[in-house]
């Protein structure tokens, strides 16, 4: 991965959003230097005083270890599916569907 193509570049953003804490707190400012506040690598680098090949390299074993931690935990999969299930409920309720809402939100707290 020598560049972060924009659909990873959410995906990672996404799982950092969650995961962030289980990051060495150096990896944590490189990662939200680069998700969250846009900065390019070499911006990073220089503030830093390392590389632009060393601040990538953090950027992919980070990368990776987020996706080993969703890939374990499926924090971030679960949360999007409680959310389009909230949204639906949301929409029946919308409706003044009461039987299927009731349905459908009892099913969400069974997940819970």
């Amino acid at each position: 991965m020598s560049k972060i193509q924009l659909q990873d570049y959410v995906q990672f953003g996404q799982l950092f959003e969650v995961y962030q804490s289980l990051l060495s707190e150096d990896r944590q400012k490189i990662m939200a230097d680069y998700f969250e506040f846009n900065m390019t690598l070499v911006e990073i680098a220089q503030e830093r005083g390392v590389s632009r090949q060393a601040i990538l390299d953090t950027i992919q074993k980070s990368c990776e270890k987020l996706q080993f931690f969703e890939k374990c935990l499926r924090l971030v999969e679960k949360k999007q599916i409680l959310t389009q299930k909230l949204a639906d409920a949301l929409f029946l309720c919308e409706k003044s569907e009461q039987k299927e809402l009731a349905k459908k939100i009892e099913e969400i707290l069974k997940e819970i």
